[in-house]
């Protein structure tokens, strides 16, 4: 992304089932809408449409609309972990102000470098932390299990980016007896968790093995529900969005 500030660009990133069609576009949108008003950058009314390639297999697709220009820009990327057992490092939250922090902005840099930090120290994904709790990660959102049941979502107040894939464990979750609680993600509720995980677009559900080395939960509960969540609802036609160039 540009490094020109936040309110160059804004973007969201979609999953693309083998080329074909792409999940959750209504929700990517209305997002990309919320966060497009909140940077003062005009979106085009058109929905963005992409060639397919001759690539067959699942992989994510960046919709980018950039101020100056106000196009949609489509660009591809393969997935490369997803509905793993990861190893997590912990860095300290990148802040803008509170009108940008939360959106998918123009000044990404630091949750790349964030995730370039990570792979230098051998792990899968950065922890990110403010005033001493979790409150986003370089590629999705933490879900924790406290030993009491309930689970924990960083609160948006605090910056994280409001997920499309957390909101879907969000209800779901409720739906299948767990409450579920926003809030701070602190040292100790993260001390005592049974367990850890990431959910994103790109990386699916992912539980976190151990934070800067240090093991992390026992469970595998959260992580085996939020498989199931994630597999019902990407056989739901309804999911499923065709964002193809039409033939002419």
């Amino acid at each position: 992304m540009s490094d020109v500030g936040p309110r160059s660009s804004v973007f969201t990133t979609l999953l693309v089932h083998q080329n074909t069609m792409v999940a959750d576009w209504p929700d990517h949108r209305s997002r990309l809408e919320r966060h497009a008003k909140r940077l003062r950058i005009a979106l085009p009314e058109n929905t963005p449409e992409f060639q397919p390639t001759e690539r067959h297999e699942w992989q994510l697709m960046r919709v980018s609309v950039r101020a100056q220009s106000q196009k949609w820009v489509v660009e591809f990327r393969p997935i490369n972990i997803r509905n793993e057992s990861i190893d997590a490092i912990t860095l300290p939250a990148p802040r803008w102000n509170q009108r940008t922090n939360g959106c998918k902005h123009g000044d990404w840099g630091a949750y790349q470098q964030a995730l370039e930090a990570a792979r230098a120290a051998g792990c899968d994904a950065a922890l990110l932390i403010h005033e001493h709790a979790i409150v986003d990660a370089d590629r999705g959102t933490p879900l924790l299990l406290d030993e009491d049941g309930t689970v924990w979502v960083p609160s948006e107040s605090d910056g994280g980016v409001d997920g499309i894939t957390a909101a879907l464990m969000e209800r779901r979750l409720k739906e299948n007896g767990f409450p579920v609680s926003r809030g701070r993600l602190n040292e100790r509720l993260v001390a005592r968790c049974h367990e850890l995980i990431l959910v994103g677009t790109g990386m699916g559900v992912c539980r976190v093995d151990s934070i800067d080395g240090e093991p992390v939960g026992s469970s595998a509960v959260l992580s085996s529900i939020g498989h199931r969540i994630l597999d019902q609802h990407f056989t739901d036609e309804a999911t499923w969005s065709n964002l193809r160039t039409h033939d002419e």
